[in-house]
């Protein structure tokens, strides 16, 4: 195996051969996440390893020192093949997660493209027909909003799948909320963006954001398509 490409978000690392092939998918909040992802790379011959990370910096480094004996290329905004624009004045500030899921959908659709990314926050980023960046929105997650609302309280949860009518508890209606709040608000930006194609990815949309489904297409190998596409 010459190439394998890792995505190292907030929440999970994932790691993809040259085909894309998912070879593992390590949840960070488990206590040997790391250990099990150093078991994998022990295994797999790897001559290099495109990575992005939006991880905070130590990890980042525990995460390379199980790549040792391989060229790991870093992924950014100033190398690469890029075929999408960015908007922002600082674009180091601009999450290269983010930009790698805005570069494989437009490369995918080639055309005007919103992307909704359903994570710890949502992310929301329009590429226009003209492959620029034209901006976006973050706004807090399904979970962080529900974490506003009960912290420092008594109210205690079941775990039931939310949906858009009105709830009747307490529960019901926090969780209904939540996810009406994020399902109207993306449904507004769909609305003012007027984008040819709306694609949504994150965890959030597999678990309790699943109603969005209905706003667009699901992909949840954007990052890893976009590595490919710059770092090819």
């Amino acid at each position: 195996m010459a190439r394998i490409y890792v995505d190292y978000g907030n929440t999970s690392l994932k790691v993809y051969d040259e085909l894309g092939k998912l070879l593992g998918v390590f949840n960070k909040r488990e206590p040997n996440w790391l250990i099990k992802f150093k078991e994998l790379i022990s295994k797999l011959q790897i001559n290099v390893c495109v990575l992005a990370s939006v991880a905070r910096a130590d990890d980042l480094i525990q995460v390379k020192d199980a790549l040792k004996g391989s060229k790991v290329v870093d992924a950014s905004c100033f190398d690469g093949d890029w075929c999408v624009s960015h908007s922002y004045r600082n674009p180091e500030n601009l999450g290269i997660d983010r930009l790698l899921a805005m570069e494989a959908a437009y490369r995918d659709y080639n055309c005007s493209v919103l992307v909704i990314d359903c994570g710890s926050a949502v992310t929301i980023d329009y590429v226009g027909g003209n492959a620029r960046h034209i901006g976006g929105y973050i706004v807090p997650g399904y979970q962080l909003q529900m974490n506003s609302l009960i912290r420092d309280t008594s109210l205690s949860f079941d775990e039931i799948e939310p949906a858009l009518n009105l709830g009747v508890s307490t529960n019901e209606c926090i969780r209904n909320g939540s996810l009406r709040m994020i399902h109207s608000f993306c449904e507004s930006v769909i609305r003012e963006c007027k984008p040819k194609k709306v694609v949504l990815t994150g965890g959030d949309i597999q678990g309790p954001l699943m109603k969005l489904k209905s706003l667009g297409v699901e992909d949840q190998s954007l990052v890893f398509k976009g590595l490919r596409y710059v770092y090819a």
